[in-house]
């Protein structure tokens, strides 16, 4: 858990959890590529990524930005919770960057069913609700779908306005429906990313195909554009896989960008 702010938007940086992938399965036919970014990796080759999810509060407004990969990878998220001072029942929205299990799995408490955020109004890209509604993958059934029968679900798309200093934004191809929020407060900017970028090495290397894209063409494509806007705005930013805890800024290195870390 770690804390930053955003003009007078606070930003809790929560991870859920922190696996390893190989990295020529993260970036396929990349390896020559990546070799120069070795330093990104761990001694077998392989790309530690976060499992994040995002806490945004301003005024009496609290917003969860995705709910992280849940009890079966003995998720933390609950527990970053009560360590950031924040109940269950004080989140009043949630949103998803996008559908996918990794981001969806702590939505309903396992034993009983009812919304893990009883509070929470549930905002869902509509195209990710219609793809993954004709897909029907297990973690749309479980954790997703149960949430319009509770009648605490929203479809949005497009750019949505959360908060005076909190808007959405479409950013397509990981998912059709991937969505980011843009954060303007004070003077300041943030940008939570989701899954726009999943590593350093995206980040210094964002023409990279990844695995994990569904429309790989696109992604990229969307990939370098917010890379570009983020290092010329100096956006702090919340990433859902960079390195624990995700927050950062992409910044120049001589002709190409990297990620820096915030202390």
């Amino acid at each position: 858990m770690k804390r930053a702010r955003v003009g007078n938007v606070e930003v809790v940086a929560l991870v859920d959890c922190v696996e390893a992938y190989d990295a020529n399965m993260v970036y396929p036919d990349a390896a020559e590529a990546i070799a120069p970014l070795r330093g990104y990796l761990d001694s077998e080759g392989r790309v530690a990524l976060n499992f994040a999810s995002f806490l945004l509060r301003e005024g009496t407004r609290t917003i969860l930005v995705d709910t992280g990969w849940g009890p079966e990878h003995h998720g933390l998220l609950p527990d970053e919770l009560r360590e950031a001072g924040v109940g269950l029942d004080e989140i009043d929205t949630v949103i998803f960057t996008h559908l996918h299990g990794d981001h969806t799995a702590w939505n309903l408490d396992r034993a009983n069913g009812t919304p893990m955020f009883p509070r929470a109004r549930y905002l869902v890209p509509r195209a990710d609700w219609d793809h993954y509604s004709a897909e029907a993958s297990a973690s749309f059934v479980r954790d997703v779908a149960p949430l319009e029968r509770l009648g605490v679900l929203d479809l949005i798309e497009g750019e949505r306005v959360l908060t005076p200093s909190m808007t959405t934004l479409p950013t397509p191809g990981h998912t059709p429906g991937h969505t980011s929020v843009v954060i303007t407060s004070a003077g300041e900017r943030g940008f939570i990313l989701g899954d726009v970028v999943f590593s350093e090495v995206d980040a210094a290397l964002p023409d990279l195909l990844s695995t994990f894209d569904g429309d790989r063409e696109l992604a990229r494509r969307t990939r370098k554009a917010i890379v570009q806007r983020l290092v010329e705005d100096g956006s702090l930013v919340g990433a859902s896989h960079i390195r624990a805890p995700g927050l950062g800024r992409f910044v120049r290195d001589g002709a190409g960008t990297r990620w820096d870390a915030l202390a």
